[in-house]
């Protein structure tokens, strides 16, 4: 933990920005810049302080009068020392003045040359563009944002840095893994780096989609994960063909979906809504030969929305189509609970004289009942994942742990993943069927306890909780959403049954059938206006394929039932 008083925690996350930046790409900076690295590194009392408050804040320009600096006394003798060491800069053009300025400057600045008052503030400022002397405070500018940008990046791995990791590291809340860095930068040299810097400049300014397409070219050479534009791009595209076809254009709409596909994204991704151009523009055929070519290659959930608009254009033109295995699909259960009322957007229901969403109201009934149920979604698989594959996170895969500091490889959580470390994976999975997930979970948490691990939240639930999980569902269905996960990434978690019922004695709720069973469930709830997402029947099929107790619970009012 950092010492020193609460307002030293801002330079010592500069320093941390700073050094981390340095370690993983200085390579690639010029003399200039590693001089301004220095010379960062070099401040100390209230100019040091100053700096790290004014080059963690969102805006460049500042008025030194207005300014009020946590910890700094004499903020004029610290911007002084700053302009001095050439990391701040007095030179702010006016036009930028005034593109920063409040309403009230900006009033004040008209009232002096005479110019009207009135109007939105961006009348305002349209009257004082191209005038100078309208202000006489002294504004100064952050020099170097640009770099000081690009090493935040490189040390957060993000476009838009989160700047909480130290804070919670200097609170004792995390710790990071100690590992060996693979060698190898971000970059193969600094026009790589520079090109790609563009890229995510132009990502998070917004562009076109002719302009998204020409970046998207270059992708190959841009660092995975977190610090690709590229996901950008892609939506940016994908909204424009949108617009192309809400507005009569299906032709050009899918020339849009097609440059994707030529640029590497999954044709089974596009082919569905490839498909809907050709039937905006009556050609049923070439809708339904594009949906035929698709589905072989189609992931799960893809392949129901295929499936279902093949099958209705195979009728509409009268053709042959070969349908798909059923998949399989939960029991069905209907509870009863007292419905609360809510916003509309979410619905309460009653337990225990307290107005809960549907999901806490299950899992109250299923406490008062006598069996304890946790979510089931997403970060509760992903906190498995992380602690049955830890050891498999920090082997040298060539690039993928390009410095220290990190809370797993650039490609954990997506297919890659396990195709990078094919043997070491599969000894993890024939470890969980032979029934040794509980005591790799416990030896994971002894050893990596509060580290900073990729997937997992340590305050979820109790080590000996997340041991339970994993002996209560068992070695097959351990193994069989761990399998999911590493083939098709963490994204598809999301799919999961909300909850998970922890194995229990038997018990009775007011539903039908009333009797829960002793061993774990996986439940999905759906209340009345609720319907289940493809997503989650191709998660019912694997879990029951697996051997799990699968179940949809259906919430309802008392005075809604009906039997049959």
């Amino acid at each position: 933990m950092t010492e020193g008083a609460p307002v030293a925690w801002a330079v010592a996350d500069l320093h941390e920005i700073v050094d981390t930046g340095l370690m993983r790409g200085g390579d690639l900076l010029t003399d200039e810049e590693l001089a301004v690295c220095r010379k960062i590194r070099a401040l100390s009392g209230p100019a040091a302080l100053a700096y790290a408050r004014l080059s963690g804040r969102k805006g460049t320009v500042f008025v030194v009068e207005d300014l009020a600096l946590a910890g700094v006394d004499d903020v004029e003798g610290a911007v002084e020392a700053l302009v001095t060491e050439g990391l701040l800069a007095s030179d702010v053009p006016w036009d930028v003045r005034a593109a920063y300025a409040t309403v009230d400057a900006l009033k004040a600045g008209c009232r002096r040359l005479g110019l009207p008052l009135g109007g939105r503030r961006d009348l305002l400022v349209a009257r004082l563009i191209g005038r100078e002397g309208w202000d006489d405070r002294r504004w100064v500018r952050v020099v170097h944002r640009r770099l000081l940008d690009r090493l935040a990046r490189w040390t957060f791995l993000r476009l838009e840095p989160d700047r909480s990791g130290p804070v919670l590291e200097r609170m004792g809340v995390i710790t990071w893994p100690v590992y060996t860095p693979t060698p190898g930068g971000f970059f193969r040299d600094r026009a790589v780096m520079l090109d790609w810097e563009a890229a995510v400049e132009a990502a998070i300014a917004g562009t076109d989609a002719a302009t998204s397409l020409a970046w998207l070219d270059r992708r190959a050479v841009w660092p995975e994960g977190g610090l690709s534009p590229a996901r950008r791009f892609v939506e940016t595209v994908l909204i424009e063909a949108q617009a192309r076809e809400q507005a009569g254009d299906p032709s050009g709409a899918r020339s849009l979906y097609d440059a994707l596909v030529e640029r590497g994204r999954p044709a089974p991704t596009l082919a569905f809504r490839v498909a809907r151009t050709y039937e905006a523009e009556g050609r049923p055929l070439d809708a339904l030969a594009a949906l035929r070519a698709a589905r072989p290659a189609s992931d799960p959930v893809e392949r129901l929305q295929i499936t279902r608009a093949e099958r209705r254009l195979a009728r509409a033109t009268r053709t042959g189509y070969a349908p798909e295995i059923p998949l399989r699909t939960p029991a069905t259960r209907t509870v009863r609970l007292v419905a609360a009322g809510g916003d509309g957007a979410r619905p309460l229901w009653t337990v225990g004289g307290e107005s809960l969403p549907i999901e806490a109201a299950v899992v109250r009934l299923l406490a008062a009942a006598g069996r304890e149920a946790l979510h089931g979604e997403g970060t509760l698989w992903t906190t498995l994942f992380g602690l049955l594959f830890a050891d498999t996170y920090f082997l040298p895969v060539p690039g993928m742990l390009p410095a220290r500091r990190l809370s797993g490889p650039l490609d954990v959580g997506r297919r890659a993943y396990a195709v990078r470390r094919a043997e070491a994976v599969a000894e993890v999975r024939e470890a969980l069927r032979r029934g040794e997930g509980p005591g790799r979970i416990e030896q994971a948490a002894m050893k990596r306890a509060r580290q900073a691990l990729a997937g997992v939240s340590w305050p979820l639930a109790p080590v000996e909780r997340l041991v339970r999980i994993a002996r209560d569902v068992g070695p097959a269905v351990l193994d069989a959403v761990m399998g999911r996960l590493l083939e098709e990434g963490w994204s598809v978690s999301a799919g999961l049954p909300d909850l998970l019922v922890l194995a229990g004695p038997e018990v009775r709720l007011n539903g039908h059938p009333s009797r829960v069973q002793p061993g774990a469930l996986f439940v999905e709830i759906k209340g009345p206006t609720d319907s289940v997402r493809d997503a989650q029947v191709v998660w019912f099929d694997r879990l029951v394929a697996a051997g799990a107790r699968v179940e949809r619970w259906d919430v309802v009012a008392p005075e809604c039932v009906t039997f049959k």
